[in-house]
Formats: structure tokens, C-alpha cells, sequence
């Protein structure tokens, strides 16, 4: 290929650093591992070179992919656009539920896509055991404290349960109910069934 081609226009660093981020989540979702650095570069319009200007190597890009598809920042201000004209709980849920659903998928598809570049192995005097990465799991408490805050805590009076506790209901329906990997070809759930279990149960009570 000829690199002249390619050459970018220059950008601030952390904007040409951002720019491949995203692309290339665009790409590993698309066509997950068989994602090469051409393909990266030709769709960010750099030359490959570029890429290694701005990440060590593929693991370095592939780890930063992976943190900003976690990033609470990113999830708490998506939640909050989504809830900010909304009074009623339903509509809250079904805003919520539609990100939860959309993240998920794609969440799942890059981790499937990068899992080579996350491994981390345990230490050996046990300080650090062997399980997701540590952005994963800032990632999933920040996700439960943001429903709580922002989706439940403005009904607490009409809630049953405690906000988080309602919020820890809802991300595991919805992430549940949307993982890729288990439930195509047929969605089992819509978000209507997420809100009505929710919100009702699954038992039909009778007023006595």
C-alpha cells in the first residue's frame, strides 16, 4: 500500500489515539479476531505505522479497546442522556434497557474478540487471582451505581426493594437476556417482558 496515501492529516495525539480506539472496536466487532492492523489503518485513514506511534503493540491497543467499551464515565453519562427527559419509571426502563442491550452485545463481541489480550495470569504470593480485569469489574459496580442513582433512587417510595438492589435486578435481566452467544437466533426477551418482570413478577397474586 502506499503510505502516502494514507497519511493522516495531524491531530492532537489523544484525538488520533481516540479515533483508533474507536475504529477498531468498530472492526472487532465486525470481524472479531480476523481483525489485522491494515485493516485498522486503512479505516482510521493512517498509515500502520501510526498505530505503534500511538499503542506498543496490538495487545496495548487491543486492552485500551476493550477499557473504553467499560469506561463508567462513558456508561454514566449515556444512562443520564437517556433518563434526563423522563419522569415515569417505565419510560426510564425501556431508555436503560435499550443501552444495556446495545452495550452488551457489544461488550461481549470485543471481549470475545480481544480475550488473548486480556489474559492476566494470578501472581504467584496470590495478591492478584486469577479473574476478569480489574476495568471490568470497576466497569459492572459503576453500571449498578449509576442505575441506582440515576433510574431508581427518584421512585425509592414506589420501590419494594432497595435501589441497588433493583439495579443489580436489572442488569443481570437485561445482560442476561441479551448475550450474544446464548440467545440468537430468537431474542427470548423484549424489553417489555425486562419491565414487566421487574416492575410485576412472575407470579400472578390475587388481592385477597
Amino acid at each position: 500500500m502506499d503510505e502516502r496515501r494514507t497519511r493522516a492529516k495531524p491531530i492532537p495525539a489523544a484525538d488520533r489515539r481516540a479515533e483508533i480506539i474507536a475504529v477498531t472496536e468498530t472492526l472487532l466487532i465486525e470481524h472479531g479476531s480476523a481483525t489485522t492492523t491494515r485493516l485498522i489503518a486503512e479505516a482510521a485513514g493512517v498509515a500502520e505505522g501510526t498505530i505503534f506511534r500511538h499503542f506498543r503493540d496490538k495487545r496495548e491497543l487491543y486492552r485500551a479497546v476493550a477499557e473504553n467499551v467499560f469506561d463508567p464515565v462513558r456508561a454514566a453519562e449515556s444512562i443520564a442522556e437517556g433518563v434526563s427527559d423522563k419522569t415515569d419509571i417505565e419510560d426510564k426502563l425501556r431508555a436503560v434497557i435499550d443501552l444495556m442491550a446495545a452495550g452488551s452485545q457489544r461488550g461481549v463481541l470485543v471481549m470475545m474478540a480481544v480475550r488473548s489480550a486480556l489474559v492476566e495470569e494470578p501472581d504467584r504470593d496470590g495478591t492478584r487471582p486469577m479473574g476478569p480485569p480489574q476495568f471490568v469489574v470497576e466497569g459492572n459496580k459503576a453500571l449498578i451505581d449509576n442505575l441506582a442513582r440515576l433510574v431508581f433512587e427518584p421512585h425509592v417510595n414506589e420501590l419494594r426493594l432497595p435501589p441497588r438492589k433493583a439495579a443489580l435486578v436489572l442488569r443481570s435481566l437485561t445482560i442476561g437476556a441479551w448475550l450474544p452467544a446464548l440467545n440468537r437466533p430468537n431474542q427470548p426477551l423484549s424489553s417489555e417482558d425486562v419491565i414487566d418482570v421487574l416492575l410485576g413478577g412472575i407470579l400472578t397474586r390475587e388481592t385477597p
